[in-house]
């Protein structure tokens, strides 16, 4: 059973699971590889032959660092090796709880740190908070930019095709495994050791939840910038860390959200699901109006929608 400290069972868990859609304009927020003039827009196909733009999970996890980094949260740093910079000069198990408790970022998102010299992993941190890559609900309509590179001499410049991802409505998943964030965690076992305070806790939480409601990021930003803020998000406070989420969310061509969807999966999950939010941005759903007398005292703003995480925890 899951332990807060040592000899102290928790017999229940707690997970934050956040749907949400955003609406994109004109972006290539995730580029795929580049082959001569052009830059390819990320995207994978269907069984029907359609491509659908994405955003990694990678990309995602690093914009969110960005942002809380923007809000003032302290960042590790990188070596120019690309290893962390940590703050300890312990090993093994003290090492762990001292990066724990220093390094926020890699307290929410993890990490791995191998033995120098040794080829053998040395710690490992599972990621409490899980991001699955950003989708979009429409296909790619085969849309391009062009843009001018210019050389030293040369008149004019060579042209370059940026594919690019227009008027589209793109979906994602978050799941926090709130009694990991600030605790060590016993793989095998699952025992769970707190290692910071409350305060703390909830202070990193909050920095993570005011990024994802100010999330900022994306590639092509100098010419392409793009708002990747939720508009619609679907909070549940849960018993177990499933992304109930995932294919629940979803828009028709007239911009509709598929409310019956969301209703569905509420019913279908309530064993695990202990509370829950909707949150809308206005002017962007042409059903907005329906979905507030639907669910009712559930819906609210974005924003403060997200911000009954912070209560839940």
């Amino acid at each position: 059973m899951p332990k807060t400290k040592k000899g102290e069972i928790n017999m229940s868990r707690k997970f934050v699971n956040i749907g949400y859609i955003t609406r994109v304009s004109i972006d290539n927020l995730n580029s795929s590889e580049n082959p001569g003039n052009m830059v390819v827009l990320k995207k994978v196909q269907d069984s029907k032959g359609n491509y659908f733009p994405y955003v990694s999970g990678q990309a995602l996890r690093y914009y969110l660092k960005e942002t809380m980094n923007q809000l003032g949260m302290k960042i590790t740093k990188l070596d120019k090796n690309g290893e962390y910079v940590i703050e300890t000069k312990s090993k093994g198990d003290e090492r762990y709880r001292e990066i724990l408790d220093n390094h926020p970022d890699l307290d929410l998102f993890g990490f791995m740190e191998a033995a120098k010299g040794s080829g053998k992993m040395a710690l490992r941190r599972w990621s409490p908070v899980k991001v699955s890559p950003l989708i979009s609900i429409f296909p790619w309509k085969g849309e391009s930019d062009l843009l001018t590179r210019k050389k030293e001499g040369q008149e004019g410049g060579d042209l370059v095709k940026v594919e690019i991802n227009t008027f589209n409505f793109m979906k994602g998943n978050i799941v926090m495994d709130i009694d990991a964030i600030g605790s060590t965690v016993d793989e095998l076992n699952y025992d769970i050791e707190t290692v910071i305070g409350p305060e703390e806790k909830k202070s990193r939480i909050g920095y993570l939840v005011d990024a994802i409601k100010n999330i900022d990021g994306g590639a092509k930003k100098a010419r392409l910038l793009d708002d990747l803020t939720p508009k619609l998000v679907v909070l549940t406070l849960q018993k177990a860390g499933t992304p109930i989420f995932l294919n629940a969310l979803d828009v028709d061509e007239n911009g509709n959200v598929k409310i019956e969807y969301i209703k569905e999966i509420i019913d279908e999950f309530n064993e695990i699901i202990e509370d829950y939010c909707i949150g809308i941005r206005s002017g962007i759903f042409s059903n907005e109006e329906e979905i507030k007398s639907e669910f009712n005292d559930k819906v609210t703003s974005v924003n403060r929608a997200l911000d009954r995480v912070k209560e839940w925890v």
